[in-house]
């Protein structure tokens, strides 16, 4: 018997957190899934389709087979984009049992890499604390400065940086300092009347005249570091469409990638306290970032109660509140631009939103809507599956970046950090002038401040 095989007939499971068996049961082998899947579409093996993957946890759970390279590496390739969950007939739920597995892989097989054990400490213990990225964004903004650049540049080019490093550097956008990427700096730009009132559990952001809705925003880990202009936009727009937005202190970091590499019991801590930090949030908590958003509505499954329910309830995409309340008619002359928008997978298939960011972008004069070839598949970002399976990545990249050469579009639409991140890099080592920007870049630059 095999290191960590179990006796046959036996799970190899242990008790803490397994798959289902009533949902590995779900799946009826009916095919359906597979040219849905990235992975399958690519390598064209069994065991790199979601019907292969759950036959593998069913051979765990049965205890025909145990762990080893081959079947972690089959696991470890799936983006967990969610497109088989889509197409599946019978709703198996594909990415709870694949995230379940993961975590008894991570738990009890995982070896302590110094690769891995930098990444384990990044998802522990950086990300979930404000201070710490934003520390981590002010070294990364020093070696942005000409000469550290210039040395990074040349020493990837020459292959002494690691893939992961050298990908990963090419896709950190240029950061600003610290105090040019506070939420607080959008105050001036807010509307005539609106004001913005610092507190002790943080910020709140007032329309003028009576409030339409009251909402709080989720800020993510990474928004206000990375991309500070699609967060202070994201509060912009709400407050201009008549919403009081909240943006509690005491929130976490979504728990998504943490879920994804299987460290369960860290992705339920930050539920819990993101639980703790909205609750009473009247109206809707706002997620302006694709993966966050989908894992914000999975925290009641993950704790499994009443109060985490109810919060996964409330969760929206910034699309679907905008769309909800809508936005004052643009002022001034339209300028024709020509718009494609990328579906990030854990926004259409995770969350199921499709409609309301095409809506709000047809009714935004001056801009044309074009199709989008294939405009729901992985673009290959998957949180962090760019820089652990760059090949695989790369591969759904080029075809993502076909498809927009095919169209021709001015300005693409992907909301989601990490779609922008990888796409951008993407379109710039291949020389394309297309721009790849938040839904609510367009929407805002129809409703420019003062106008």
């Amino acid at each position: 018997m095999s290191q960590g095989q179990a006796p046959r007939g036996e799970s190899w499971f242990d008790a803490s957190d397994p798959p289902a068996r009533a949902d590995l049961a779900t799946c009826i082998h009916c095919g359906l899934c597979l040219t849905s899947c990235p992975t399958y579409r690519e390598l064209r093996t069994e065991p790199d389709s979601p019907r292969g993957r759950i036959d593998l946890m069913r051979g765990l759970a049965d205890g025909r087979i145990a762990p080893d390279p081959a079947l972690t590496l089959h696991l470890d390739r799936c983006l967990d984009c969610r497109a088989c969950e889509t197409v599946c007939p019978a709703g198996v739920p594909y990415s709870r049992m694949l995230e379940a597995t993961r975590g008894q892989l991570e738990r009890r097989t995982r070896p302590a890499t110094p690769l891995r054990t930098l990444g384990r400490w990044v998802l522990r213990d950086v990300l979930p604390h404000p201070g710490r990225v934003a520390l981590a964004a002010d070294l990364l903004r020093l070696g942005q400065s000409p000469p550290l650049r210039a040395l990074a540049d040349a020493a990837a080019a020459h292959g002494l940086l690691p893939r992961f490093a050298s990908q990963g550097l090419a896709m950190t956008p240029p950061i600003a300092p610290r105090s040019a990427r506070a939420l607080a700096r959008v105050a001036p730009r807010l509307p005539r009347g609106a004001r913005m009132e610092p507190g002790a559990d943080g910020l709140r952001f007032v329309p003028a005249g009576a409030p339409r809705g009251r909402v709080a925003l989720h800020a993510t880990c990474v928004m206000e570091a990375l991309l500070p202009e699609i967060h202070r936009e994201t509060v912009r727009l709400l407050v201009l469409a008549g919403v009081e937005v909240t943006v509690p202190r005491a929130q976490s970091c979504c728990g998504a990638l943490h879920a994804h590499a299987g460290l369960r019991g860290r992705a339920r801590e930050l539920a819990r306290a993101n639980v703790r930090a909205f609750a009473g949030t009247p109206d809707f908590v706002v997620s302006h970032s694709a993966g966050c958003g989908a894992a914000l509505r999975d925290a009641g499954h993950l704790l499994d109660d009443p109060a985490a329910r109810a919060f996964s309830a409330k969760v929206r995409d910034i699309s679907e509140v905008l769309d909800h309340f809508g936005l004052p008619a643009p002022q001034g002359e339209p300028r024709p631009l020509r718009v494609a928008y990328h579906d990030p997978c854990h926004l259409a298939h995770a969350q199921g939103v499709r409609v309301p960011p095409r809506r709000l972008l047809r009714a935004t004069p001056g801009v044309t809507l074009v199709d989008l070839p294939n405009s729901d598949w992985c673009c290959g970002s998957a949180g962090i599956y760019n820089l652990q399976q760059p090949a695989l990545a790369d591969a759904q990249l080029e075809g993502k970046l076909d498809g927009i050469a095919a169209v021709a579009p001015d300005v693409v639409v992907a909301s989601n950090p990490g779609c922008l991140l990888h796409m951008r890099r993407g379109a710039a080592a291949r020389g394309s002038g297309v721009r790849i920007v938040h839904l609510v870049e367009v929407l805002g630059a129809a409703h420019p401040a003062g106008a």
